[in-house]
C-alpha cells in the first residue's frame, strides 16, 4: 500500500508523457495534403481549381483524423498543413487582382488615348476642308447699286402712290381731328346744362287741400 502511494504522484507524468507521445506521432501521421503546381505560374482558373481540390483533399483528411486516438493534435497538424497549401495560393490570388488591375488602368488610358486621336484627326479634316472651300458669294447688299437702278416709270408710279398714302393719312388725321373737337364740344355743353340747373331757383310747395278749403 505504501508503495502504491509512493507511485500514484507520478501517475499523471506518466499519463502526460504518453499522451504527448501519442498526440507527436499524430502529428507526424497526419495525411499530407494534395501537392500543386508552382503558384506563380498558375491563372485564376489554375487557382479556384486548385482550391477545390485543397478542400476536398481536407474534407478527407479530416476523415481520417476522426478515425485516430489523438484527434486534436491530427487536426491541428492538418490545420497547419492546409494553412500552409493555402498560403501561396492566396498570394497568386493577390497577384492576379493586381495585374488586373493594372490591366483594366491601362486599358482605360488607352481608350482615352484614341478618343483624343479621333478627335484631333476630326479636326485637322474639318480645318482642311475649311481651306480648301471656295470662299463665300457676296451678300446680296455688295451688289452695285446700277443693278437696282428705277426706270422713270417706276420712280413715277412709286411717287404716286406715296402722295396717295399721304392724303389717306391726312384725311384719317382730319377725321380724327373733327371727331374729337365734336366730343369737346358735346362736353362743353353738358357741362353749362349741368351749371344752369344748378343755378335754377327752386319751385315753391303747393299748397295742401285741406288749407285751401279752411280759408273759404
Amino acid at each position: 500500500m505504501n508503495s502504491y502511494k509512493r507511485l500514484r504522484p507520478g501517475l499523471p507524468l506518466l499519463l502526460c508523457g504518453f499522451a504527448f507521445c501519442l498526440g507527436g506521432q499524430a502529428f507526424a501521421d497526419a495525411p499530407p495534403l494534395a501537392a500543386s503546381a508552382p503558384a506563380t505560374a498558375l491563372t485564376r482558373a489554375d487557382v479556384a481549381a486548385q482550391r477545390a481540390a485543397l478542400e476536398r483533399q481536407f474534407a478527407l483528411d479530416q476523415a481520417e483524423c476522426a478515425q485516430r486516438f489523438a484527434v486534436s493534435a491530427c487536426m491541428e497538424a492538418l490545420r497547419e498543413r492546409r494553412q500552409a497549401a493555402f498560403k501561396p495560393l492566396v498570394a497568386r490570388e493577390h497577384e492576379l487582382a493586381a495585374q488586373e488591375r493594372q490591366a483594366r488602368a491601362a486599358a482605360q488610358v488607352q481608350r482615352v488615348h484614341e478618343r483624343e486621336a479621333t478627335a484631333a484627326t476630326e479636326e485637322a479634316q474639318r480645318r482642311e476642308r475649311l481651306v480648301a472651300a471656295p470662299p463665300p458669294a457676296p451678300p446680296a447688299s455688295a451688289v452695285p447699286h446700277a443693278v437696282h437702278a428705277r426706270t422713270p416709270e417706276q420712280a413715277e408710279r412709286q411717287r404716286v402712290h406715296a402722295e396717295q398714302r399721304a392724303a389717306v393719312v391726312a384725311q384719317q388725321r382730319q377725321a380724327q381731328r373733327a371727331e374729337r373737337e365734336q366730343r369737346q364740344e358735346l362736353r362743353q355743353r353738358q357741362h353749362e346744362q349741368r351749371q344752369q340747373q344748378k343755378a335754377k331757383p327752386a319751385a315753391a310747395p303747393l299748397p295742401l287741400p285741406g288749407a285751401s278749403a279752411a280759408s273759404k
